[in-house]
């Protein structure tokens, strides 16, 4: 067994593993039957083992306790007998240090993305006010009736949200702006108080319901909207398992100011409503969120698979998130 092996090893009796070094212990272990029955030698010489007996002792498998007894009734009958139970409790110690090992290795990594989950969601509720690029990757209509049966059906196409910019201000002010034709935009918002649209002809519409124009934003169906990112990360805690991969290489290993990013995986548990899969890139310094994807969101009748790219961090000015600003004043102003 190499030293670094043994470092992994006593790391682990220690509890001072990465979740990398745990993963690679792991498929050590894994890759070798002779492997896992050293790692159960190292655990029965380490007096840690002997608190996990006693924590883990029902979980034992009946077949081993079985093949033990019948083993040492052997002894007693025949002393040339004895290796059965040197083999029967060899083999029990690798699998219960196995299951020791995995059991701890899921709870460490499920309990690490949480964590990592909770830092992200706290850099980001102090962020500067926000500019993504949205990108649409494609659009499906599912099979099935949902088309017919959704709030959008019978109602004009929506705009493309390919190449829109979303501006994003806390968890409810937002501008939403998509391109109709060449120079001309469709933009609804909200400053937190009022929603609102700006269509590019007809009167500017607005509303004391904050929800009024939600429509326009993918997620808003699942309680999920895009706009609002802190609802939308809490909601993984429950509905999502995480993952959280290694650190991504910087463009330019030589600059000494590159900064590096990290990349969390979300897979939608069964029995839950919303996008299949959630991928979240952020700074793995400062944990604020450079982009995230979204595959299969519901969106109307259909699913899109879409990704919000970071462009621009800022404050914006006071009344941008009013309708005021993104409409000549002479337009007729309707209330709803």
């Amino acid at each position: 067994m190499s030293p670094d092996i043994q470092d992994l090893i006593d790391g682990y009796f220690d509890g001072s593993l990465s979740s990398k070094e745990l993963q690679r212990l792991s498929h050590w272990i894994k890759s070798d039957v002779l492997h896992a029955r050293q790692f159960a030698s190292d655990l029965m010489l380490h007096d840690r083992l002997r608190n996990q007996f006693k924590i883990q002792e029902e979980l034992v498998n009946q077949e081993c306790y079985e093949l033990s007894v019948v083993s040492l009734s052997k002894i007693h009958a025949n002393s040339w007998v004895r290796w059965p139970v040197t083999w029967t409790t060899t083999a029990c110690l690798v699998f219960l240090g196995a299951f020791l090992l995995w059991h701890s290795l899921g709870t460490s990594s499920a309990s690490a993305a949480v964590t990592e989950l909770n830092r992200i969601i706290e850099a980001n509720r102090h962020s500067l006010d926000r500019r993504f690029l949205l990108s649409v990757e494609k659009t499906v209509v599912p099979e099935g009736e949902r088309e017919r049966k959704s709030p959008e059906h019978g109602r004009p196409a929506k705009p493309s949200l390919d190449n829109a910019i979303l501006d994003v201000r806390g968890s409810n002010e937002f501008v939403l702006k998509r391109i109709v034709d060449p120079g001309e935009f469709f933009i609804t918002g909200s400053n937190g108080v009022t929603s609102w649209a700006v269509r590019p002809d007809g009167p500017v519409r607005y509303s004391d319901d904050l929800t009024r124009f939600n429509r326009d934003l993918p997620g808003h169906e699942r309680s999920l909207p895009i706009n609002n990112l802190q609802d939308g990360l809490d909601a993984l805690h429950k509905a999502y398992d995480l993952k959280v991969l290694p650190v991504e290489s910087s463009e330019s290993d030589i600059e000494p100011d590159a900064e590096s990013n990290r990349r969390m995986v979300a897979v939608k548990k069964p029995g839950f409503l919303g996008p299949v899969q959630i991928e979240i890139m952020y700074n793995d310094s400062t944990g604020q969120i450079r982009q995230m994807r979204f595959v299969d969101m519901p969106y109307g009748p259909e699913n899109v698979s879409l990704k919000m790219t970071l462009i621009d961090e800022r404050t914006l000015p006071v009344n941008y998130f009013d309708h005021q600003s993104h409409h000549d004043p002479k337009r007729i102003v309707e209330f709803e």
